[in-house]
């Protein structure tokens, strides 16, 4: 979650900052809408990696609850990075600006604990099994 985090804080420094055609990037529509799909993928994210903690604390996370976190916040990772370096513009290209080694370090999160692959193959085996119990029914 952190690594997601992080472009979104940095871009939105920078939107606040950077003016195009005499207007801040921030104060465009397109820009507004955007960070705000991130801001609410981000906080949603968070409500299900605490409720992933509430379950190992009880000693009752699976391999799939964990497998589906690891899986939706990496690639949450790429996709904040990758609207980190769009709404940068140029710069988001530049090495002067992190948002580029965010971007560069997001693509190895997909592959490094198991690809995004593997953790979908662990979570349709689940859902497919006769004994499929859905996460929002486990009391913790």
């Amino acid at each position: 979650m952190a690594q997601a985090q992080l472009p979104f804080d940095l871009t939105l420094e920078f939107v606040k900052d950077r003016k195009i055609f005499g207007k801040k990037v921030a104060d465009f529509q397109k820009t507004q809408f955007k960070l705000a799909e991130i801001r609410t993928e981000l906080d949603i994210t968070q409500t299900y990696i605490d409720q992933c903690v509430a379950a190992q604390n009880a000693g009752q996370l699976t391999a799939v609850d964990a497998a589906k976190a690891n899986y939706h916040t990496s690639e949450l990772q790429v996709k904040a990075a990758a609207l980190g370096v769009q709404l940068h513009g140029g710069a988001g290209y530049m090495d002067e600006y992190a948002i580029l080694r965010q971007y560069t370090d997001a693509a190895i999160s997909r592959i490094y604990a198991g690809t995004s692959e593997v953790m979908k193959m662990l979570m349709s085996r689940d859902f497919l099994a006769d004994d499929y119990e859905p996460f929002d029914t486990r009391n913790f």
